[in-house]
């Protein structure tokens, strides 16, 4: 008698490759979040988290208030959490109204600041083979480069959030052959069916055809975006030795191939959070860079969306926009933070150093702006120094020295925050002082043109 055969299991795979990806990414005792649309993949995935991690998963839901039917979705997907015990959030969203892929980009940007703003700190998302397969097409119809083509990996870091796709190599049959066997319910999203959408106009238009010529496309596309994603490791780590010897020296940046500049300075600015530009802005940062490198008595700025790129004794610098320096002086109580040029001005308590607290006690000063010319005794004995110098001596780059609070005792310079104080009112020792303290609070509105040039001259 031959011996009978058990048909495949659809359940097991699927929890398995969940679960490896929970191993390997999600910190013990850490609280699982889910995005949770109430389609049928994040359905998959939070029945599948909430088997493998009872008591550990929170589902989050992102009401965009775009759709007709959005509040009942809300409902479908806090009655689902509620009769399975799992925790539950609703988090509303505005969404700038625009068509097609405008509309596209905005509510994603919406949705990942709802992610970042919801307290998770790692937050699953339901993801998998066919989204991955037109992420790449979608980025490669837009010309991006090794790190678009990568599309979307299956862990990454995201402000203070970590983002687990746990679905990412599932195919859409494991996962509808995973939501039949285990009788779940889900709602349809009809903006799916929208081809002024670039993705379901990928979705539905451009991927069938495809496949009807490759019948794996699915499979090779996910692959082809996993060899992208090795590629781009490498780059990645041979832009972070490229930056530690650029940092000792940008002066080599011209015998770097062009490829190998332009590696170097998108992972740069990926490191500090700034959008890279486009390729043709790119290559003329490079060379204008490369031809001021050398020379650290250069002055050179070249402005992008998210502020200016500057050279500063040798080393290149990111500076955000800000607000115009104050051009009239204006009181101040010391006792009470204020505001100047986008600082955050206040004085802390500190014992043998900064301001003489005696001195200070029920004085008001006067807070003006640098004019050029201005001068320090800053030892007793010593003679007065001007500020230009001190102002180079402690490293303040050209384009914040006017923007600096100088704070006076009626028409006497005591202190430049940061830099120096007057002796005459320096805190004795193990006596009480105040320390000034800067912070950079406020950045100027709207995004700054983004216009290249240098500027000639020296610093």
């Amino acid at each position: 008698m031959a011996a009978s055969r058990n048909p495949p299991d659809p359940v097991a795979p699927l929890v398995a490759r969940v679960a490896a990806c929970l191993d390997a990414f999600l910190p013990d005792g850490v609280l699982l979040w889910v995005g949770f649309s109430g389609g049928r993949d994040s359905v998959v995935l939070l029945d599948i988290a909430a088997t493998l991690l009872p008591g550990r998963v929170h589902a989050l839901h992102v009401h965009h208030g775009l759709m007709p039917n959005a509040d009942a979705w809300a409902d479908f997907c806090a009655a689902f959490c509620r009769a399975r015990e799992i925790p539950f959030t609703l988090k509303k969203i505005r969404t700038p109204r625009a068509d097609g892929e405008g509309l596209e980009a905005a509510a994603r940007q919406a949705r990942h600041q709802a992610f970042q703003e919801s307290g998770a700190t790692v937050l699953a998302l339901a993801h998998h083979q066919r989204d991955q397969a037109e992420t790449l097409l979608f980025n490669l119809c837009r010309g991006a480069g090794v790190a678009g083509a990568a599309a979307m990996p299956t862990a990454r870091r995201a402000g203070n959030l970590t983002l687990l796709r746990p679905l990412l190599k599932s195919g859409v049959s494991a996962l509808a052959a995973y939501a039949e066997a285990r009788a779940l319910s889900w709602i349809e999203d009809e903006s799916n069916a929208d081809e002024r959408h670039t993705r379901n106009f990928l979705r539905h238009r451009v991927l069938p055809e495809l496949a009807r010529r490759f019948p794996a496309l699915e499979t090779t596309l996910a692959r082809a975006a996993d060899h992208f994603g090795d590629a781009q490791t490498l780059l990645r780590e041979r832009a972070t030795e490229d930056d530690i010897i650029l940092s000792g020296n940008l002066a080599l940046l011209p015998s770097f191939s062009l490829p190998r500049q332009a590696n170097w300075l998108r992972h740069w600015l990926r490191q500090r959070g700034w959008r890279v530009p486009e390729t043709a802005m790119l290559n003329e940062v490079l060379r204008q860079l490369a031809h001021v490198a050398g020379q650290s008595d250069q002055c050179f700025e070249f402005r992008l969306a998210e502020g200016s790129l500057r050279l500063w004794r040798g080393r290149l610098r990111a500076t955000p926009r800000l607000l115009p320096p104050e051009t009239a002086a204006r009181q101040w109580d010391p006792a009470t933070p204020c505001s100047w040029s986008g600082w955050r001005l206040c004085l802390e308590p500190c014992r043998g150093a900064g301001l003489n607290a005696a001195l200070l006690a029920g004085e008001t000063l006067t807070l003006r702006p640098r004019q050029g010319g201005e001068t320090l005794q800053i030892h007793p004995r010593g003679p007065r120094r001007t500020l230009k110098n001190l102002l180079r001596e402690a490293d303040i780059p050209p384009w914040e020295r006017h923007r600096l609070p100088l704070l006076y005792h009626e028409q006497t310079l005591i202190a430049c925050p940061g830099v120096a104080i007057a002796a005459d009112w320096r805190c004795p020792p193990d006596q009480p002082g105040w320390q000034a303290s800067l912070r950079t609070t406020v950045l100027a509105d709207g995004d700054a043109p983004p216009a290249q040039g240098r500027i000639p001259g020296k610093c």
